[in-house]
């Protein structure tokens, strides 16, 4: 009885994970598309880009075919990206999709602070308090510091606001960098009616609140007060005003960008809505900095100007941080054809910050295992967001601050216990065939050709069922009695490898972090050093992370 229960409770807990779609919304398109979560059998189960679960029957005459190509049901696996065409309520074809496999002065005295406009490699572009740009550069021997604590260089972003040392008067080579903590990044971003201006405290009381979560505008409060920083240009429909003007537009929605201020929200960046919002989720194709617009795939065309909130890594950055190919969601003012965007969402991620940094994931079988090193045979690298197959040898190496885990018996490895275990074998040799001995798998986060942190594993995965997915952790994570740790995720975003962009969720997406490998600051860290607000890159499969790292 008691086994019955558990397991009732166990289908009950997984099946809450899933978001079930109007299957009348499905029929009335006549399409659906995203993620097969299921082989071909008679019906269609499939998880939508938005995140919705459908179930589909499947014409008996239905056609198959991926990347053009003509081909069985037999021949689609989990995991794969398909679109399927609905006829009345029957799946009548089913498209897939394949991917690749994947003068001296004392130390220190000379200092300059500013926001860091842009990074390339060992050079940094600081925008300094009076508007000038000047370029510094950065040495192996440059020490970078947060929150009190020495971390790398790859931990820095366009938009950060850092304080710059250097040893000697007349060098750009920085000797220390003070990067600014969290309260840098965006805490939200609202849209209101503005009701009321008090310029003497610099604040303002705004009504009908609303916050952008997972790609959509959410009520949070009737109304608020909450004081803003005048430093930041105020715009409307593309034109500049002064502060003095805005007890003139009560009444008038407003964009907000707040920034976390001892505790307290903070209006950082402020935009007045001019006419009529649109919003849209697509990948800028081209931009003309000359007259400042730039075209989407939709073929929008979408203006912008000093007065646009762009958003990058949950950063204030200027427009210049937007290149061709960013993945964004914009929410554009204006009416017909003419609109200017008041936010620029930038949604890209990857595993490396900037050019800085040198940081790999590897998946793949480990051939041989030395005192300070370690060779991968047929391995996997996530590049671009996808894994990418090789069929040669890669040599990594290890040393003592190297975390090593053994997923298979749930214990930490120290470097003696993981070269001299039998993780890696002479598959061939009677020792090993008489014992059953194989080579272990391994997800492996680096350094370059360092090994920061491995996971180790009897058996291999399959990469095809797994997705990347960006987002933040929006609830500190439990530990569940039946499946371990687990979290949710918001405005969580999946890329797809069919369309080269990133997918925007429309609700919150729960993962598992029991069989993770989870990465901060180019450590492993366990589930409970997680927390609410935390951006977050991970590999998944389905409901189970993988690798998550801690952006």
């Amino acid at each position: 009885m008691k086994k019955t229960i558990i397991l009732i409770l166990a289908i009950t807990l997984l099946s809450s994970v899933f978001a079930y779609g109007d299957i009348n919304t499905a029929y009335r398109q006549g399409f659906v598309e995203g993620y097969l979560m299921e082989s071909i059998d008679g019906r269609l189960e499939i998880e939508t880009y938005e995140g919705e679960f459908y179930s589909i029957r499947i014409a008996d005459d239905a056609m198959y075919t991926i990347d053009s190509y003509f081909v069985n049901a037999s021949n689609f696996m989990p995991g794969m990206e398909i679109y399927a065409d609905l006829q009345g309520r029957r799946v009548v074809s089913v498209e897939g999709y394949s991917t690749s496999s994947l003068g001296y002065i004392p130390p220190g005295s000379k200092i300059r602070t500013g926001r860091i406009k842009n990074i390339d490699r060992n050079q940094l572009v600081l925008e300094l308090a009076n508007g000038e740009e000047v370029t510094y550069f950065t040495m192996p021997g440059t020490i970078a510091l947060k929150n009190g604590k020495n971390v790398s260089l790859d931990t820095l972003y366009e938009g950060d606001k850092v304080k710059l040392y250097f040893d000697e008067i007349d060098t750009d080579i920085i000797s220390r960098i003070s990067i600014e903590g969290d309260s840098v990044r965006i805490k939200g971003l609202y849209k209101a009616e503005l009701n009321f201006v008090d310029r003497y405290s610099d604040k303002i009381t705004i009504s009908n609140v609303q916050k952008l979560s997972n790609g959509k505008w959410k009520d949070v409060t009737h109304s608020m007060t909450i004081p803003y920083n005048k430093d930041f240009p105020l715009y409307i429909g593309g034109h500049e005003i002064p502060y003095d003007n805005l007890k003139y537009y009560r009444g008038k929605t407003v964009y907000l960008a707040s920034k976390d201020s001892f505790g307290k929200d903070k209006v950082e960046r402020m935009v007045i809505q001019n006419q009529y919002e649109s919003t849209y989720s697509d990948k800028i194709e081209d931009i003309n900095w000359f007259t400042g617009g730039f075209e989407l795939s939709n073929n929008r065309n979408i203006n912008f100007d000093e007065g646009t909130i762009v958003i990058k890594n949950d950063r204030l950055v200027d427009t210049y941080a937007l290149n061709p190919n960013s993945d964004v969601f914009v929410v554009a003012d204006g009416r017909g054809m003419e609109s200017n965007a008041d936010i620029v969402y930038v949604l890209n991620e990857d595993i490396n910050n900037s050019n800085i940094g040198q940081s790999y994931i590897y998946a793949g079988r480990m051939d041989r295992i030395v005192e300070d090193r370690l060779e991968l045979k047929d391995f996997f690298v996530l590049e671009e967001n996808d894994w990418q197959s090789f069929d040669d040898e890669k040599e990594l190496f290890f040393d003592n601050d190297t975390d090593i885990y053994d997923l298979t018996n749930n214990k930490k490895l120290s470097l003696e216990e993981f070269y001299s275990g039998n993780y890696a074998v002479d598959e061939d040799s009677s020792y090993a065939r008489r014992r059953n001995l194989k080579d272990w798998h391994g997800y492996i986060y680096t350094d370059g050709d360092r090994i920061s942190a491995i996971m180790v594993q009897k058996n291999m995965d399959s990469l095809l069922r797994q997705r990347v997915t960006n987002g933040l952790i929006a609830s500190a994570p439990e530990e569940d009695n039946l499946v371990g740790w687990k979290t949710k995720i918001t405005n969580a975003r999946d890329w797809s490898s069919n369309k080269s962009q990133w997918m925007e969720k429309n609700s919150n997406i729960s993962i598992n972090l029991e069989e993770a490998l989870l990465i901060k600051e180019g450590k492993q860290i366990e589930p409970y050093e997680l927390k609410a607000g935390d951006r977050i890159y991970t590999v998944r499969d389905d409901f189970y992370s993988k690798i998550l790292i801690v952006k």
